[in-house]
């Protein structure tokens, strides 16, 4: 019998994105601390980018992963709870907030390196399964709605009569 969400076509696209990004999610959840991560799944970009280019200020960080500014407000709450990162003022503009790994943060960085290829194995072998390279098409999915976003692609088939 067909899934429910499946039977309904392209317009769950959305749906089945999240529901596959909430299983790796909560995969990395159960896993992490088998590998002494205590990194939250979703900031392991946050704490990558710290790690490999250095303090950045929360706006820098939000334009590089590509989130909202309040979404890396709360995360680097949740980092700092963690003893992950501390925060200062920007000497030059004292409005914006620098954010940098401490050695416990920058320790879990470097764990999470250690770790990086069993879970891109775990990633290439799911994809293989299901003769998808999702990756790449993912990525190229994303340049396009860069230029043109979903919801003008929305407005342009409306005005086709689609």
């Amino acid at each position: 019998m067909t899934e429910f969400i499946e039977s309904q076509g392209l317009i769950f696209l959305p749906h089945i994105l999240r529901r596959l990004a909430n299983r790796f999610s909560d995969a990395c959840d159960e896993t992490f601390p088998d590998f002494g991560i205590v990194v939250p799944p979703r900031l392991v970009s946050t704490v990558h980018l710290l790690f490999e280019q250095g303090p950045q200020a929360v706006t820098d960080i939000a334009n590089a992963v590509r989130q909202s500014h309040p979404f890396v407000i709360k995360a680097v709450k949740e980092l700092k709870a963690l003893s992950l990162v501390d925060t200062r003022s920007d000497p030059k503009d004292g409005r914006r907030t620098i954010v940098r790994l401490t050695t416990k943060g920058k320790a879990q960085a470097q764990r999470l390196l250690d770790v990086r290829p069993v879970f891109e194995a775990a990633y290439r072998r799911l994809m293989k399964e299901a003769d998808a390279d999702l990756f790449d098409a993912l990525w190229r999915m994303e340049e396009r709605l860069a230029k043109v976003d979903f919801t003008q692609r929305i407005e342009a088939e409306r005005a086709k009569g689609g």
